[in-house]
């Protein structure tokens, strides 16, 4: 049965208390432990990346009729020759799937100390902290939850009329959908990460309409209600803005969980042009794939533009920022752990665009995709906004089906899915999706963002406005580094300037922070991140170029941040629920 998420999946209705979206208890995966996770060293992930390049080449050469070193190792193996510990590169690459823990967790790197996030096999529910768990009842309640939507009655309980909504009136319905009555016998915001099962229905009935912009607004609004010093509205609104949040991740957590397992079957076959053969199931499963074989297409197609561009344009004086800004800078490495040639890269860029195109082609494949996917495919082979709404309207929408104020809405959902995705490596996919509905909303009542006065505005009687201000850094801090190489920077002593500590190395700040291996100098070893010290008697000016004239030390921020000793590590934040009134 086809499901589309714009006409809510019948299945999903009968769900508990009509939420679209429900929470399933967690997987019963054993998960890593510490001592073997600790194993994960430099060494380990410089050969992990290298065996990674070394299946991207071959895949190359096999596109190119070339003999590549599997080809190699089978001659081998057919001529009686011993067998190698690496001849399946695919099974290599999923038994690195598999030796993941469960979840993300934090280890300590052996040989420097740093604390590191080991990725999971398994997506994060934040609500719950648990492994997300697709649905037991079929790939019917999966694809639902990959797009979830709200039943009809609940859609005209909370969709919002886009045509004369305003922003305070979209943060109060926000507001009273997300909160519920306290332990105190008060009504508000739930503490983190519990939400209400009626926020979790006004924002799925709104998903569209809140997403990137409804984050950004709430986060300004928080900015601009602490700078007014007005305390309790600005942890009123931060508790908001984070509750928002993490409606936003608990909802798209099944999508991430369906693109991740598609990661773990295409990403191995990188090359392998049976695509049946490994990209095949159900439509959920198929969709996942499609979406990762697209994000690696636009993921090397820009970076096909940007190895042009750094090869067109050599590091001369007064471009060096801007070739800087392009590309991985990874590329500056002794041994780039990448693949970063002009010529690299328009290899691997061919291999995926022939991989998706094989997929597309396929009606075993793409054929019964929801419209929304398809044209994405569609869309981006026509050239010209006007011509895009020509061919949404006259073509693509009579032959699906669908309305084109359906297809903008199903367009703009798609992309917020997308964007609570990883930027590396969907960004530039995302970006494209974000380009189509924006061309497709010309000249329609969806252009209009009432956002714009909050986000775009450099008013100071905005409502987004609020007055920003520099910081006393301490003396050694990377931000006094970087200011060094401004004339007017300066440091003025209110009382007794403190006593500067003597050094036997001649090379001043620089000298003493990249003198290696000088056994001469003498005290102890200054860290550039040391918190400042003597605050009570000097007074850091930045730079003028820096300052811009703003105003020093205000500390309206410091009243809305948590303390640091109150910071939850990651494995340490307990579990939410999702609350339902009576």
């Amino acid at each position: 049965m086809k499901i589309h998420y714009l006409l809510f999946a019948t299945a999903a209705f009968q769900l508990e208390s009509g939420s679209a979206f429900v929470t399933m208890p967690s997987r019963n995966v054993p998960t890593l432990s510490t001592t073997e996770l600790a194993g994960k060293t430099r060494k380990a992930r410089r050969m992990q990346k290298v065996e990674k390049q070394n299946r991207l080449i071959d895949a190359i050469d096999d596109a190119n009729g070339k003999e590549t070193k599997k080809d190699k190792k089978k001659k081998k193996r057919s001529s009686g020759g011993p067998p190698d510990d690496d001849d399946d590169s695919t099974n290599d690459a999923q038994a690195q799937m598999e030796a993941r823990p469960d979840l993300s967790t934090m280890i300590v790197d052996e040989e420097t100390g740093f604390e590191l996030i080991q990725q999971g096999k398994n997506v994060l529910d934040v609500v719950t902290r648990k492994a997300v768990k697709l649905s037991d009842r079929g790939p019917d309640y999966r694809l639902a939850q990959m797009f979830p939507g709200v039943p009809p009655e609940v859609r005209e309980k909370h969709r919002v009329d886009w045509n004369t909504v305003e922003v305070p009136e979209l943060v109060e319905k926000l507001r009273a959908a997300c909160s519920v009555k306290l332990e105190d016998g008060t009504t508000g915001i739930p503490p983190r990460p519990s939400i209400s099962n009626e926020g979790l229905d006004f924002v799925l009935a709104n998903r569209d309409l809140l997403g990137r912009r409804m984050k950004k607004t709430l986060g300004r609004l928080t900015m601009r209600t602490a700078w007014l010093e007005d305390e309790k509205a600005a942890k009123d609104m931060d508790a908001l803005w984070m509750n928002f949040l993490t409606l936003e991740n608990h909802i798209s957590a099944p999508f991430r969980q369906i693109i991740q397992d598609a990661e773990g079957r295409v990403g191995p076959n990188f090359g392998n042009l049976e695509l049946k053969s490994y990209s095949d199931g159900d439509l959920y499963e198929r969709i996942g794939n499609y979406i990762v074989l697209k994000g690696m297409v636009a993921h090397w197609e820009k970076k096909v533009v940007d190895a042009d561009f750094i090869e067109k344009n050599p590091p001369v004086e007064g471009k060096r920022v801007s070739i800087l800004a392009r590309g991985d800078p990874k590329r500056d490495l002794p041994e780039p752990p990448i693949l970063f040639t002009l010529k690299e890269c328009t290899q691997v860029c061919a291999m995926a665009q022939q991989m998706c195109q094989i997929f597309v082609e396929s009606d075993e494949l793409f054929a019964d995709f929801p419209p929304e996917v398809v044209f994405l495919e569609e869309a981006l082979k026509v050239k010209g906004g006007a011509a895009l709404r020509k061919y949404m309207i006259d073509d693509f929408c009579p032959k699906r089906g669908i309305t084109p104020e359906a297809l903008r809405e199903g367009m703009r959902r798609f992309f917020q899915q997308l964007e609570n995705m990883q930027k590396d490596p969907y960004a530039d996919l995302t970006n494209k999706v974000e380009s189509l509905f924006r061309a497709m909303a010309i000249g329609t009542d969806d252009q209009r963002n009432p956002y714009e006065p909050y986000l775009c505005n450099l008013d100071k009687n905005g409502p987004g406005y609020f007055q920003t201000y520099t910081f006393n850094h301490g003396k050694q801090s990377i931000v006094r580094f970087l200011d060094n190489k401004y004339e007017n920077g300066k440091i003025e002593f209110i009382g007794q300037p403190e006593k500067e500590e003597e050094s036997s190395n001649d090379g001043g700040f620089l000298g003493g922070l990249f003198d290696f291996g000088n056994e001469n100098k003498s005290g102890p070893v200054k860290s550039l991140r040391s918190e400042p010290t003597g605050v009570e008697n000097t007074l850091y000016t930045a730079p003028d170029v820096r300052g811009m004239g703003r105003p020093h030390e205000l500390g309206w921020l410091e009243k809305i941040e948590t303390p640091e000793e109150d910071w939850l590590r990651l494995g340490q934040v307990p579990a939410g629920r999702i609350i339902t009134e009576d």
